[in-house]
């Protein structure tokens, strides 16, 4: 082979070597979510509470500071932030991120940090992996996933609105299930999801039952004092 031919193939692998750079640098990009609903429907009132949850659910993608919002709305029943960095850092006291998680406010949600929050939020404990590697996104995916609360997902998996919005219901199912009666839940999460999961209805109760009559007691003869005097 002469040297213009061995040139030629180096400069086609070289442009190869490029293109799958260039093509793996792409892929890693991590999808960003336009216009959070945290801007417009982002308040603790009831009814922007509601509006949040039936916008979500139209969601192609869920962003971190929309999520954020979600878990705090379930652990707390209410938002104490009116901004993403006061949201890290409410859950980050709660001990539900990692102190060194510093990811965009407009960063898809990856499925390993929501199963890492809401894994220590339902204080799940799981088996031996879980107990021992508690933080990791892999392992609690999994143990989401045993528990149905989770469908098949890979720990770098993103959200749509739709499929958070279920996850939530889920969770919140599983809550309800597992901590009846006793004291672990978190915060007031025993409440439910504004616009997502619809509280039990409480049978009506029907008429109530006819009190029995009064039966007439007759009253006692008064007592009288005696009509002759004592001789």
């Amino acid at each position: 082979m002469n040297a213009p031919d061995r040139r030629s193939i180096l400069t086609r692998a070289g442009l190869l070597a490029i293109a799958v750079a260039s093509m793996a640098l792409g892929g890693c990009q991590t999808a960003k979510v336009k216009e959070p609903l945290t801007a417009t429907v982002g308040g603790n009132a009831p009814d922007q509470q509601l509006e949040f949850w039936h916008q979500l659910e139209d969601r192609p993608v869920t962003s971190y500071d929309e999520a954020f919002h979600a878990v705090l709305l379930f652990t707390e029943g209410n938002d104490p932030a009116d901004n993403y960095a006061g949201r890290v850092t409410a859950l980050k006291n709660k001990g539900l991120l990692a102190a060194g998680f510093d990811h965009p406010a407009d960063d898809a949600i990856d499925r390993g940090t929501l199963a890492v929050a809401l894994a220590k939020a339902l204080q799940i404990k799981g088996g031996i992996l879980m107990r021992t590697f508690s933080s990791s996104p892999r392992y609690a995916v999994r143990e989401l996933q045993y528990l149905s609360v989770f469908p098949p997902s890979s720990p770098n998996q993103t959200f749509s609105g739709a499929e958070l919005l279920g996850i939530m219901a889920k969770a919140e199912e599983y809550q309800h299930t597992n901590t009846r009666g006793t004291d672990t839940a978190v915060g007031s999460a025993q409440e439910p999801l504004r616009g997502s999961v619809t509280a039990p209805t409480t049978q009506e109760a029907g008429p109530a039952a006819p009190e029995a009559p009064a039966q007439d007691v007759a009253a006692p003869a008064p007592v009288t004092a005696p009509t002759t005097a004592p001789s």
